[in-house]
């Protein structure tokens, strides 16, 4: 099974938004344990790009902070599934859910400031169009 977490590279930490984020930590899981990991980039920016990179590397879970329901949908249609609102250390979320205390939820969050204009295109959530 490979788990993808959204990944802040300077700190480590599962990044704030699924489909702004600019790395993915990449796990993969046999029998209860991580065979192998590896930090990549997305193909692109946006729900999209970001799906269509996770489909590239036969991801099955996701595990991020933010996400918007033009993402989740787009998962979902994949059959990937989403662990969303999740902070701290990537290494820490993975372990998290390998002892199953995190919970796969397909609803959106959204948690930007939309103030600084980071988020502009409608994705259908109530969250004032975020688009991850």
């Amino acid at each position: 099974m490979v788990v993808a977490i959204t990944y802040d590279k300077e700190t480590g930490n599962v990044g704030e938004h699924f489909g702004h984020a600019e790395y993915f930590k990449l796990y993969e899981i046999e029998n209860g344990k991580i065979m192998d990991s590896a930090v990549v980039q997305p193909f692109g920016q946006g729900h999209e790009a970001v799906v269509g990179t996770m489909l590239d590397y036969s991801v099955a879970l996701v595990i991020c902070q933010g996400i918007g329901d033009g993402a989740i949908e787009g998962l979902a249609q994949v059959g990937i599934s989403v662990c969303p609102n999740v902070t701290g250390k990537a290494d820490d979320a993975l372990e998290a859910f390998m002892q199953g205390n995190l919970q796969i939820s397909m609803v959106a969050n959204c948690n930007c400031d939309h103030s600084a204009g980071s988020c502009g295109s409608s994705c259908g959530s109530d969250c004032g169009g975020c688009c991850h």
